[in-house]
């Protein structure tokens, strides 16, 4: 158990750098930070106030989880196996000494590192434009900030080992993983009965009503106790990173049929 910990360590760093190489990198940091943009312009056009805490925390209902959060992880995760798998290079990290739970393992610490390095920055940004410089009433954002990082952290963790999954097993698993991320995740959330329980997002959205006293955060409709909507997305990415470590050492690294 010793003897992985540095090269697996190395893995997590190299993968988490190479997640940011390129154009896609960039336009990976743009993505992350449109929600910011977008409420600066609204701050720059004259909104403020009670207003501008209203649009901040609609924008981060509507806009900020079901697409930045949920995008910006599958094109981090998604790769993580699936670019490996069709450059069969997959072959050459079995080689330098590391076994498949450690490889497993040190590309998902390193997508989890590039996804909070990501998506944890602009959210504390987008709040202190909105703290600062958008005159909010008083205590109308208590408890805003810990509650949106927690979730968007809690959010990096379970859908970084769902597509980290996808990836490996399915040569389409971007289709895949837009299908999931815009029908399951994105619209089971409006149905009734249990059927939100069954999606990630339900459990993020949750968080902030534990925390948060007005405002449309707030009032997301929830039954879950602050317990469950936290130990969920974790539980969930432990079961994927059991079964991705199974399917690993089940099927190798030869890419899917399908």
């Amino acid at each position: 158990m010793v003897r992985p910990l540095r090269p697996t360590i190395e893995l997590a760093r190299i993968t988490m750098q190479g997640s940011f190489a390129g154009v896609r990198g960039i336009g990976l940091v743009i993505g992350a930070y449109l929600p910011t943009v977008v409420l600066a312009g609204v701050v720059a056009g004259g909104t403020s106030g009670a207003e501008l805490v209203g649009m901040y925390e609609n924008l981060t209902l509507l806009l900020f989880f079901p697409l930045v959060l949920l995008l910006l992880t599958l094109l981090l995760g998604i790769p993580l196996f699936r670019d490996e798998i069709d450059r069969e290079s997959l072959s050459y990290l079995l080689t330098r000494g590391l076994g498949k739970p450690f490889l497993v393992l040190g590309k998902y610490l390193g997508y989890l590192g590039a996804a909070l390095v990501l998506l944890l920055p602009p959210v504390a940004l987008t709040f202190g434009v909105v703290s600062v410089w958008g005159n909010p009433p008083a205590g109308s954002l208590d408890g805003v900030l810990p509650a949106l990082l927690a979730a968007t952290t809690l959010g990096a963790v379970a859908y970084g080992a769902f597509f980290l999954v996808l990836g490996m097993v399915s040569r389409n698993a971007l289709l895949y993983g837009l299908l999931y991320a815009f029908v399951w995740e994105y619209l089971i959330g409006g149905l009734s009965g249990i059927a939100p329980d069954l999606s990630v997002m339900h459990y993020l959205l949750s968080i902030p009503t534990f925390w948060v006293s007005t405002g449309p955060l707030a009032t997301y409709a929830t039954k879950l106790s602050l317990a469950q909507a936290a130990a969920a997305p974790c539980i969930f990415a432990v079961a994927l990173l059991i079964l991705a470590i199974l399917a690993f050492r089940e099927r190798g690294f030869v890419a899917s049929p399908d």
